[in-house]
């Protein structure tokens, strides 16, 4: 992808002609990096309790896995967007809005579409097949009730299994009735309460399986235990939608598309799937819609430009291009502050603790979460070409300031906005640190690569043209790396790294057989020119 930071552009909306094209393989660069951090933010997953399809046996909070997760969960998409945000003005100014659709509707659209019909059912297929192997022999109920298998649930029972047994291999140390709860399987329910499953029974969380039937928004299971003797949270004559955490979790399980129909688990892992759930390819769907607003206003801004210049009958004013500079820049640094808002809403509002923005793979996305990342998205789009006073381009000026603004960033306001986040802190001070730590890190990373790799490195260039590919196709082989290694006896510290390395390794021998000079690397990052060797001689 070309760069071109100009002086004087034309308005959105029209191409340039003529202006300079440097390429920024800083920003290209840093952009590549955020992709490449999300292998690392999965692979901790298995090492931390969560409902992650592979968890290893020794996960827990003790340990760095957890501020790993948070450390780059805190700011990786805030910066994504933010260069994606000023790449599309970038194409906008250089191609103008049509050719900026066309060029997007091929580079996201369509590996997004592709992507429905392959990434995401083999992320259904991995994901199951992740976690059933997990499950041996003595232990099998907890699978039968997770994929809603009720014959052969029956058939553990009767040969004697304790219908009230803890999952060894889990750790937030569900019972089967849990895991019922966690799928909607009514009739799952009903059986395991039948054959004396505790209603009340706790797992690590303190949560009871009404507690997860309500936090997931599930009524139908949820009606079934009340029926089988647990206390009910509705007021009399009430509703379960008016209790006050229900469906707090529901955007996180992958069952709450079908909440109340009383479907089991097993209906919801599969084709269902494909159009309620992006699982890792979410973002692809939220730049649709961002490209789709940014058109929008494009079309305006150059109607707006238009008129203004017919009524002037000249070329710009000495005074107005100043002005609507001043404007621009006004509203690029008010997404600064306006960020806090969205950032409220994370954790429901933070009745759960989360350190950065929340998850949106569905299809609507949550709103909070589409606004919070369109900021970062419009701030990029408005300083892209953006002058300040001295003439200086804002995109350099950014990240000036990066040797103070990554210590602090990274050494006070994380410690602080961890503790604020897990300690229960006061929550708006804990969502404005947060927010700050975001866009520190985003504003002192573009300091420090323009710094480090301002100029072409050809090995940093075929990183960040991989970068792509490998973040499409990472999760279902770290799903399955994970599952191998959770049996191992190394230390958590090797097994993480060893995962890492094998994933990354993996999908760049993939890159460079099967994908860069193919049709899906044509279709990633445009035709890439081989190398060709030197004459002998």
């Amino acid at each position: 992808m070309t760069q071109l930071d100009g002086d004087r552009s034309p308005p959105a909306g029209t191409p340039s002609a003529g202006a300079p094209n440097p390429r920024r393989h800083d920003l290209d660069a840093l952009r590549g990096f955020a992709m490449m951090l999300g292998i690392v933010l999965h692979v901790t997953l298995a090492f931390i309790p969560s409902f992650w399809p592979v968890t290893d046996g020794r996960a827990s909070l003790a340990g760095p896995f957890d501020e790993i997760l948070w450390i780059i969960h805190g700011f990786r998409m805030p910066v994504f967007f933010l260069l994606s945000g000023y790449f599309t003005a970038m194409l906008g100014r250089r191609r103008g809005v049509a050719r900026l659709i066309s060029h997007r509707a091929r580079r996201i659209g369509l590996p997004l579409l592709i992507g429905v019909f392959t990434i995401v059912p083999l992320m259904d297929a991995t994901t199951q097949w992740a976690y059933t192997s997990g499950i041996d022999d003595d232990n099998d109920l907890f699978a039968a009730a997770y994929f809603g298998d009720v014959l052969a649930a029956e058939v553990i029972l009767d040969g004697g299994f304790d219908v009230n047994a803890v999952n060894p291999a889990d750790p937030n140390k569900n019972t089967a009735l849990h895991l019922a709860a966690v799928t909607n399987d009514a009739e799952m329910a009903e059986l395991l309460l039948e054959r004396g499953a505790n209603f009340n029974a706790r797992n690590a969380d303190w949560a009871t399986p009404l507690d997860i039937a309500v936090y997931f928004a599930h009524p139908e299971v949820a009606e079934v235990i009340v029926e089988g003797g647990h206390i009910d949270y509705r007021q009399p004559g009430g509703d379960w939608d008016k209790i006050g955490f229900w469906g707090d979790g529901a955007a996180d399980s992958p069952f709450h598309q079908r909440a109340g129909n009383g479907e089991s688990g097993e209906d919801d892992i599969g084709l269902s799937s494909w159009v309620t759930s992006f699982h890792h390819l979410w973002f692809l769907w939220f730049l649709c819609w961002y490209m789709a607003a940014f058109a929008v206003v494009a079309a305006l801004a150059t109607a707006v430009a238009r008129r203004l210049s017919q009524r002037r009958q000249v070329a710009r004013s000495a005074t107005s291009e100043p002005s609507t500079s001043r404007l621009r820049n006004l509203l690029a640094w008010a997404a600064v502050p306006l960020t806090l808002l969205p950032q409220l809403a994370m954790g429901d509002g933070g009745q759960w603790p989360v350190f950065g923005p929340d998850t949106s793979a569905g299809l609507v996305p949550v709103p909070h979460v589409l606004v919070y990342y369109a900021l970062f998205f419009a701030f990029g789009a408005l300083i892209y070409g953006r002058r300040t006073p001295n003439g200086e381009l804002m995109s350099d000026r950014l990240g000036r300031h990066w040797r103070w603004v990554l210590p602090v960033t990274f050494l006070v306001l994380l410690p602080i906005g961890l503790g604020l986040t897990f300690e229960d802190g006061p929550w708006p001070v804990a969502a404005a640190f947060q927010a700050a730590y975001a866009w520190g890190m985003s504003l002192g990373l573009i300091g420090l690569f323009s710094v480090i790799l301002g100029r072409e490195r050809r090995w940093v260039r075929y990183l960040s043209d991989s970068s792509y590919w490998l973040y499409l196709a990472h999760l279902p082989l770290v799903i399955v790396l994970q599952a191998w290694a959770r049996t191992t006896d190394l230390a958590r510290g090797i097994e993480f790294t060893a995962i890492v390395v094998c994933a990354t390794a993996l999908l760049l021998a993939s890159y460079a057989i099967a994908v860069r000079h193919t049709p899906i690397g044509w279709l990633l990052n445009g035709r890439r020119p081989r190398r060709r060797r030197a004459p002998a001689g």
